[in-house]
């Protein structure tokens, strides 16, 4: 059940429900991770390490941007400056649409972890186009699927996060000018989602986006 309160915070903090509903998935699946995690375009200070309580010898921070402070600046859409099997872990955060060539990066990425290491991505699907600096696409489930099969992955969850009504509060949520009337919104269309049926979710599923969680053999 989503956690209405943390909605509130978020919501004054001046973040989406996009942005909100994707974060606490991450705070409730991203847990017992330990060694080494790197932080694939997460940007400068990004709200999602907020959610994260995780014991970690090191996070590094790559982006392409150096005025996000990372710690290696890197082009996602080439060759990751690590060894093969480095890292423990791996976060693509709201990342993968702006990629040029998404299944080229996720080999990279599966090729950087270690056996057993995972890969953490939330990808939007109901979504405005948002480009940083492009934005070139928006995956299905079914479309998450095939490009973790083709890098390597075979051991994945997909889970959505929200549908029709949050989806909806998140595509009006710019007329929205006061913060309490986005909440309101947000709150609302959270509860409206609950009342969707199962079978129509599963057959024709409309979220915000989705979560997935993928580990390497």
């Amino acid at each position: 059940m989503v956690n209405i309160l943390r909605v509130l915070k978020e919501t004054y903090r001046g973040k989406t429900i996009a942005r909100t509903l994707f974060n606490l998935e991450i705070g409730k699946s991203v847990k017992n991770i330990r060694g080494i995690i790197i932080d694939l375009g997460g940007g400068f200070k990004p709200s999602h390490e907020r959610f994260l309580e995780i014991k970690t010898e090191k996070i590094i921070k790559v982006d392409i941007n150096e005025k996000t402070e990372p710690d290696i600046v890197a082009d996602l859409n080439e060759h990751l400056p690590f060894p093969d099997s480095y890292a423990d872990t791996a976060f693509l955060f709201n990342v993968i649409y702006i990629l040029e060539d998404p299944v080229k990066t996720l080999r990279e990425i599966n090729r950087i972890l270690k056996s057993g290491g995972k890969l953490f991505i939330t990808s939007p699907f109901v979504f405005n186009e948002a480009k940083e600096p492009n934005d070139y696409w928006r995956f299905t489930s079914e479309g998450l699927e095939k490009l973790l099969k083709e890098s390597g992955f075979h051991d994945y969850f997909i889970t959505p996060s929200g549908e029709r009504f949050s989806a909806v509060a998140y595509l009006i949520s710019p007329f929205l000018f006061f913060w309490p009337i986005k909440f309101l919104f947000y709150a609302t269309s959270i509860v409206l989602d609950r009342f969707i049926p199962k079978k129509l979710k599963l057959k024709q599923p409309c979220p915000i986006g989705y979560f997935i969680e993928a580990i390497k053999p």
